[in-house]
């Protein structure tokens, strides 16, 4: 039996993991889902002093208060950074890092400044246009690649928005590059995320991935595949198991 966490990644909470959560326990694992502060079920905690910080220290607790170990800790989107974060405040609780089509931090990094170049003004836009300066509004779920009606209308009105700060805070690292073993794994379907940013503003971690020598697997789904291909989501992350 394996331990898996799942982290969110923004606009989402624990929820958007539901039925991945559903199928890793069907085959005999154990899942947490925490929600990050301010998003989901935990909105009504939102405040402009919510950072990348807070989002670290909301995973590092679970596994510390569940005395979690040997975990395979799972990021999506935003939630690479916060699971690099927790895998060097912690890295002996850690078997693997997967990043589901997410930021890939170095140290010193904010998330903002390492997406594709134009990527950070076409969401500072959006946040001026539609709403609160410091609160991102969710991206359309089509360029996401949640498209099909049952699952715009599940994900669709549970979705909030996003504090800038955490995009603009930067993570510094104390112990560098990870020495817990990762696994990059890039969707495929990337026209829709292209159509909103004029560019593929994930582009720059999947490079980063290759380069660095990483596992490197690709998933058939678009961004959000947690929503839109949860089964083959959740046997691509059963499979990362067998592969050691």
């Amino acid at each position: 039996m394996a331990t898996y966490v799942l982290v969110h990644g923004a606009f989402y909470g624990g929820w958007c993991w539901r039925h991945v959560r559903g199928l890793l326990r069907e085959a005999g694992h154990e899942v947490f889902t925490p929600t990050l502060t301010g998003a989901g079920e935990r909105i009504h905690l939102l405040t402009r002093e919510v950072g990348l910080a807070t989002h670290i220290q909301d995973v590092a607790n679970v596994l510390e208060y569940e005395d979690l170990r040997e975990v395979v800790l799972v990021g999506q989107s935003y939630g690479g950074m916060v699971i690099t974060g927790v895998a060097d405040l912690m890295p002996e609780r850690l078997r693997h890092l997967v990043y589901l089509d997410a930021h890939l931090p170095e140290s010193g990094q904010a998330a903002s400044g390492a997406f594709a170049e134009g990527t950070s003004e076409v969401l500072n836009a959006r946040a001026r246009a539609e709403g609160e300066a410091w609160l991102l509004p969710p991206l359309p779920l089509g360029a996401m690649g949640v498209t099909r009606e049952e699952d715009v209308a599940w994900a669709g009105p549970r979705r909030v928005p996003h504090p800038l700060r955490t995009l603009d805070e930067p993570l510094h690292l104390e112990r560098g590059r990870s020495a817990v073993p990762c696994t990059y794994v890039r969707c495929t379907r990337r026209e829709g995320l292209i159509g909103a940013f004029g560019t593929d503003p994930l582009a720059p971690f999947a490079r980063k991935a290759r380069e660095w020598g990483l596992r490197f697997r690709e998933l058939d789904a678009g961004h959000d595949a947690m929503v839109a291909e949860p089964e083959r989501t959740a046997r691509l992350l059963l499979e990362l198991l067998t592969e050691g």
